[in-house]
C-alpha cells in the first residue's frame, strides 16, 4: 500500500508523516527507531535493525547495572 504525505519543516529539519493505515501495516509508532537509506532519486525507509554485537559492544562500566537481589526461592529455581 502507498501514500501520498507532504514534506514539512520541524525545527531547523524537514519531515514527513507517516499516515495511520502505512504506519499499522509496516508496525510502527511512535518513538519506533528508523534508517533512512539515500539512493540515488530515492529514500528508503526502513525498521532499525538492531545487531548483537553491536548493541554488546556499546556496554561500558558507565551503563551497566548491578545485580538485582531477587528473594529467596520461592519454587524449585536453583541461584
Amino acid at each position: 500500500m502507498g501514500a501520498r504525505t507532504t514534506v514539512s519543516r520541524w525545527g531547523a529539519s524537514l519531515a514527513i508523516r507517516i499516515p495511520k493505515p502505512v504506519a499499522e501495516q509496516w508496525g510502527v509508532r511512535e518513538g519506533a527507531v528508523v534508517e533512512l537509506v539515500p539512493r540515488r532519486d530515492e529514500v528508503i525507509l526502513r525498521k532499525r535493525r538492531y545487531d548483537l554485537r553491536e548493541l554488546v559492544a556499546g556496554i561500558t562500566a558507565d551503563n551497566r547495572h548491578g545485580e538485582t537481589d531477587w528473594g529467596a526461592t520461592e519454587g524449585t529455581e536453583e541461584w
